[in-house]
């Protein structure tokens, strides 16, 4: 599941190095699927193997963590550095824990302020954050005060949360490297994920793969959109590659996933987000995960679905200002395939996209892949 340290690009590799041989706070920037995330566990292997620390890894979700702890093992570190989701480290690091009345977003913020104003020491030589750009200016703030390097991971092009922690706060601390080559997706992925991209930067230039393959978009009517799901899993299933059905709405995963047990579909779905923990990411029947949970993930095929007008968790994000950056997430997490499932419900960002073959005039069906 890992690629092998001498597989990495010479970007990366120099990275790695100058992270090693500097002694200050570094922010690594760069686009999906640039290999942060390799990036990341092959410093923790140089940090933990050349010096006397035990390194500091916060993630912000439950997948990432299970993704990263099989990868930790693979490369025989885990038991050499401390690794925990942020909203659990800093609720466990309050001396005084809220009122449960409250909402979790009052009670966290609550925690983060009895943290702050905790007399906070040096405990860690080196706090290494990935997906940096989803923590709040507060958590930032306590991370600093607690460490005494930290190496920052990141793109602020692909925040999912509304914070007010911005790129200025994270590159005015010590030196700052960009990555600049995409490595996961091909030039079609690219082409498609610019639309909702929140930067000028040609995507498209960054990628190195080329494929004629293009993303799918099939309409259906709304009863029919997990029928056509089912379908599209029947065809794509007999490659025995990982699989995402990724969907901003974990109501709809539900559903979905209750329709696939209907018709013997076998699939990955999790009542508690907890339980990515512990989930075998090279296994490859489908998971059905939300655009949240997938940051930091990939897969060989990505299906995209439930983005629908009337759903309480777009509209929460449309208020927010930040569904195109949900969808330019979930787009990105592909490395091969995307097929976007579309009702007359769903969104209009997503229901005027038009693809067209650099070969020919006519949108490519499902069946032109097999």
């Amino acid at each position: 599941m890992l690629i092998p340290y001498q597989q990495l690009s010479e970007e990366q590799k120099g990275v790695i190095r100058r992270i090693s041989r500097e002694t200050g706070d570094l922010f690594v920037e760069g686009p999906p699927g640039s290999g942060k995330t390799l990036i990341s566990l092959y410093t923790l292997v140089d940090i933990v193997r050349e010096s006397n620390v035990r390194p500091l890894l916060l993630i912000y979700n439950h997948s990432l963590f299970g993704y990263l702890s099989t990868a930790l093992k693979e490369l025989g570190i885990q038991d050499n550095l401390t690794i925990v989701t942020k909203d659990k480290f800093f609720w466990d690091k309050a001396s005084d824990k809220p009122d449960r009345s409250l909402s979790y977003k009052e009670k966290y913020e609550m925690i983060l302020d009895n943290v702050l104003n905790q007399e906070l020491k040096k405990e860690f030589d080196v706090t290494l954050v990935d997906e940096v750009q989803d923590l709040s200016k507060k958590e930032w703030d306590i991370v600093n005060k607690i460490s005494s390097r930290v190496l920052a991971l990141g793109d602020f092009n692909q925040g999912v949360y509304k914070t007010d922690l911005s790129r200025n706060h994270v590159t005015q601390r010590g030196f700052f490297e960009r990555l600049s080559k995409i490595f996961r997706f091909h030039k079609n992925i690219a082409k498609l994920a610019q639309g909702f991209s929140r930067t000028n930067e040609s995507l498209e230039g960054m990628v190195s793969k080329d494929s004629s393959t293009q993303p799918k978009l099939i309409d259906t009517e709304q009863e029919m959109r997990f029928s056509k799901i089912s379908e599209v899993l029947s065809e794509i299933k007999v490659f025995r590659e990982r699989i995402g059905i990724i969907s901003a709405d974990r109501i709809e995963l539900s559903m979905l996933s209750e329709y696939l047990t209907s018709v013997n579909v076998d699939h990955h779905f999790y009542d508690s987000n907890t339980d990515l923990r512990t989930h075998d990411f090279s296994s490859t029947d489908p998971l059905l995960i939300s655009s949240f949970s997938a940051k930091g993930l990939e897969f060989e095929h990505v299906i995209l679905f439930g983005f629908e007008e009337n759903s309480e968790k777009i509209k929460g994000l449309k208020k927010e200002d930040k569904l195109r950056d949900v969808i330019y997430v979930s787009i990105t997490r592909t490395n091969k395939n995307l097929y976007i499932i579309r009702t007359p419900e769903t969104v209009k960002e997503l229901n005027e996209l038009v693809i067209t073959s650099s070969n020919s005039n006519n949108l490519e069906s499902i069946e032109d892949l097999f």
